[in-house]
């Protein structure tokens, strides 16, 4: 019984950071460079997320383009962090993270944190 408990509690913590509101988590651009945001947990963090159909999520919640800078300048006045952290499916149009890059900074914020996986390294 404790060993079925403790399997199950490891499973619900390690999936726990992964909930998405009805939308699939991004596959990352994989990267060597790839550097720790901690700050991106936070729950005031500004996250936005293109996926590889172009749909975009703030804060995990699906918006128009149009309502991006509106959220983004109202998070600021709200105490947020003036950083986005964007993650981009690897599969995604250029043309639309572009077109997110500059509704950001639209709305007032030009600090945006690419979201990257890091590469393995090989043993």
């Amino acid at each position: 019984m404790l060993v079925a408990m403790t399997t199950l509690l490891i499973i619900v913590m390690l999936t726990a950071g992964h909930t998405t509101h009805g939308f699939t988590l991004p596959d990352l651009a994989m990267t060597k460079e790839a550097v720790g945001q901690p700050r991106a947990g936070r729950e005031d963090a500004m996250r936005v997320v293109i996926t590889r159909d172009g749909s975009i999520y703030f804060r995990n919640v699906k918006i128009q383009p149009s309502d991006l800078p509106g959220l983004v300048r109202r998070a600021v006045e709200n105490g947020a962090e003036r950083r986005v952290y964007l993650a981009v499916d690897a599969r995604a149009q250029y043309g639309d993270a572009k077109v997110v890059y500059d509704l950001i900074a639209e709305g007032g914020v030009r600090d945006i944190c690419l979201v990257t996986e890091k590469i393995a390294p090989h043993k």
